[in-house]
Parts: C-alpha cells; structure tokens; sequence
C-alpha cells in the first residue's frame, strides 16, 4: 500500500511543453511506486492558463475536478466544467483545458502507467515527493 497527498507530492510546471500556459503537475502515484495499471496525477491551473491546444492522446483519460471552474474544449466545442465533475476522455480525442476565471482550477487525471514517460522525461522531478 502507498498513500501520498496533494500537499506533499513536488508541482512541477509544465509550462516548458508546446502550448502550456500557467499549468503545473504534481504525481500522486506514479510508475516509480510499482503501480501496476495505472497512473495518478494532479494539474493545477492559474487564470488564463491552458493544457495544450486540441491535445490528442492515443489513450483514455479520467479526470475529476476538485476545484475551481474551466473550460474543456472538445471537437464539438466547449463545455463548462467545475469542481465535483467527472470527465471521460477517449482516446484520440482532442481536447484542452482552460482557466479563466480567478480561482485556480485544479483535477486529477487518470491515464495508462507509462503513457506519457517520454513526453515528461525532462521534467519529472527523481524525487517526487516533498521532504
């Protein structure tokens, strides 16, 4: 068993990718803890800040807002989503996330273990948790 916490896991901005604005991650539990299916993130995103634009992942995502209100664009435009909403996103389907109003916007974003090691590679911090 692990247990990690919002407030211990390191934020890392990810603002350094193509078309990130304003945006950090923290891993809540990642590969490294022998997680054997799946992945546990968390993003935070200020006002004016964005995943980037029309993102297209060749899995499926599970998110859950815990904070704040955004906009999730999608193919057939955009969707207002707040804290307490579940969101499911297929693979291969666009989409972006966006703050615009004051209060950060924060998820949790469940995807595939190992299914982005190569796009975070450079950022993901060796120790991922807080001392």
């Amino acid at each position: 068993m692990y247990i990690n916490s919002i407030n211990k896991a390191k934020a890392v901005s990810i603002d350094a990718l193509e078309g990130v604005k304003n945006t950090t991650i923290r891993w809540l539990l990642p590969p490294e803890i022998g997680v054997p299916n799946f992945e546990m993130r968390y993003f935070e995103i200020k006002k004016g800040g964005h995943t980037p634009p029309q993102e297209i992942c060749p899995f499926e995502e599970e998110a859950f807002v815990i904070k704040g209100k955004g906009i999730l664009k999608e193919k057939d435009g955009e969707k207002l989503i707040k804290a307490g909403d579940a969101i499911f996103i297929a693979s291969n389907e666009a989409h972006q996330f966006l703050n615009v109003e004051e209060e950060i916007l924060g998820f949790i974003c469940v995807i595939p273990k190992g299914a982005e090691d190569e796009l975070f590679k450079e950022l993901k911090p060796k120790d991922l948790i807080k001392r």
